[in-house]
């Protein structure tokens, strides 16, 4: 009888926290997924989610700039499939530009998706933040431009601003 009790006991023992973790709540947790960029008096949540976004996609490898140094603050994505942190950050090498060419706010919730073009042309993606401007995550769909240019969903352009 004893066996059956501890054997009922495991099954109704919940499952750990970790394991029932969106990747949402998980990228949340990730602190290498925290904006690492200070933010400035009186800046508006908008413009420090873009400059979070921005110096993201620049340490993650995504532009012709330099990435961290440190390998370990890379962090993968969903479609990573090579092998290797170096593998990965050549493949990412200049596909995005570096500065943001829009920005869309969640109304219901602050949410940010930053927008950066393709460097090579015709397309974007977004780089999405929560409120705390954590969570960064490159969102490896295509982002459809007329969004922006109709400011639909909380979203806008930004000013073109020209490469360093």
């Amino acid at each position: 009888m004893r066996v059956t009790v501890v054997l009922i006991a495991t099954f109704l023992a919940p499952a750990s926290p970790s394991a029932a973790q969106t990747r949402w709540e998980a990228d949340s947790a990730d602190r290498l997924r925290h904006c690492t960029v200070q933010r400035e008096p009186n800046e508006s949540a908008d413009q420090y989610a873009i400059r979070c976004a921005e110096r993201f996609v620049v340490d993650q490898g995504y532009t012709n700039s330099s990435p961290t140094a440190d390998t370990n603050r890379i962090v993968p994505e969903g479609i990573e499939w090579r092998a290797s942190k170096v593998e990965w950050l050549a493949g990412r090498r200049g596909s995005l530009d570096p500065h943001a060419s829009g920005v869309c706010v969640g109304s219901a919730h602050p949410r940010y998706s930053v927008v950066f073009r393709w460097s090579h042309g015709g397309g974007a993606r977004g780089v999405t933040l929560d409120a705390a401007f954590g969570s960064l995550r490159v969102q490896h769909e295509d982002f459809r431009f007329e969004v922006l240019k109709k400011r639909q969903y909380g979203c806008r352009p930004l000013p073109a601003r020209t490469q360093q």
